[in-house]
């Protein structure tokens, strides 16, 4: 049997909780590590605690990886990642860096968006797992992002998806086409009731004309 244990921790930047993941070594010797190392795998459910085989573990990875994650009901998107390290990492800090590549990959066209730093229980781990979110402003909608894990800016694993969603500038309009609207309606109540008082005055006015000739005649 194959046994997952992890520690969550609280980040407040883009992560909600980030585990380590140790199973028998015999499992890093087989078809999991060399399937997927060097690589940060996107999933689209969270992955069980324990797998029946190496074989069970593999086809779980390749038939729920996926390249697109779509936005939530809070605007956020949120999906597991397992990091694969193509060696033992030797310490006890990763850190996870994200780049914008929309425009590309390369070192001038890849933008830096945020990163933030794990420090694991066990030196010779070569398996990162956890749970991530993105959030706005730093995240946007219809964008392909690269993450990347590295230790002391030697790169250890990486992997790409993207976003699917409203996009901000989408968002920022609807919010500046609700406030025109707001805008528009109380300007109408506010020359609604300048009209209305304006009436009110002239019929005033005219009850107090009306009442003057009245009492000239009499």
């Amino acid at each position: 049997m194959l046994n997952a244990r992890c520690r969550f921790l609280v980040l407040t930047v883009v992560v909600l909780g980030l585990c380590v993941l140790t199973f028998d070594s015999e499992a890093f010797a087989g078809g999991a590590n060399k399937a997927f190392a060097g690589k940060v795998v996107i999933l689209a459910k969270v992955p069980p605690m324990r797998f029946s085989s190496e074989g069970a573990f593999v086809s779980f990875l390749r038939h729920n990886s996926v390249k697109t994650v779509s936005q939530n009901i809070e605007g956020t998107w949120e999906f597991e990642t397992m990091a694969f390290f193509k060696r033992p990492l030797g310490d006890y800090e990763v850190e996870i860096v994200f780049y914008d590549v929309t425009n590309g990959k390369s070192e001038g066209q890849r933008r830096f968006v945020n990163s933030y730093t794990q420090f694991t229980q066990d030196r010779t781990t070569q398996t990162l797992s956890g749970k991530t979110k993105l959030i706005r402003p730093d995240f946007d909608a219809n964008k392909t992002y690269m993450i990347v894990a590295q230790n002391k800016g030697v790169e250890l694993a990486r992997g790409e998806f993207s976003t699917r969603g409203i996009t901000q500038a989408e968002i920022d309009s609807q919010k500046r086409f609700a406030k025109e609207q707001a805008e528009m309606e109380k300007s109408m109540k506010d020359l609604q009731e300048r009209a209305r008082q304006q009436q009110e005055a002239e019929r005033k006015r005219q009850d107090k004309e009306s009442k003057k000739v009245a009492d000239n005649v009499f």
